[in-house]
């Protein structure tokens, strides 16, 4: 699960897992446990973006040099 951190939590840990690198801003691939904690007592919001605008152009501009559509032209 990704979350953006909205706030530092204010316990140092829970259930044995560290909580100090979770600072405002950052986003965390967490376990659905915790993220749903974080989510649930307002320290995390869902991260819905899976990619920066960036990787996917990067994705995609090795497609400019494919074929452009054949469709038979109208006589």
């Amino acid at each position: 699960m990704r979350v953006r951190i909205k706030t530092a939590p204010l316990e140092q840990q829970i259930d044995g897992i560290p909580l100090e690198n979770l600072v405002p801003g950052a986003v965390k691939d967490v376990s659905t446990s915790l993220g749903t904690w974080l989510v649930a007592q307002g320290y995390a919001e869902l991260e819905m973006r899976s990619v920066s605008a960036d990787s996917f152009q990067d994705a995609f501009s090795s497609l400019s040099g494919m074929p452009n559509d054949r469709r038979r032209q109208p006589r």
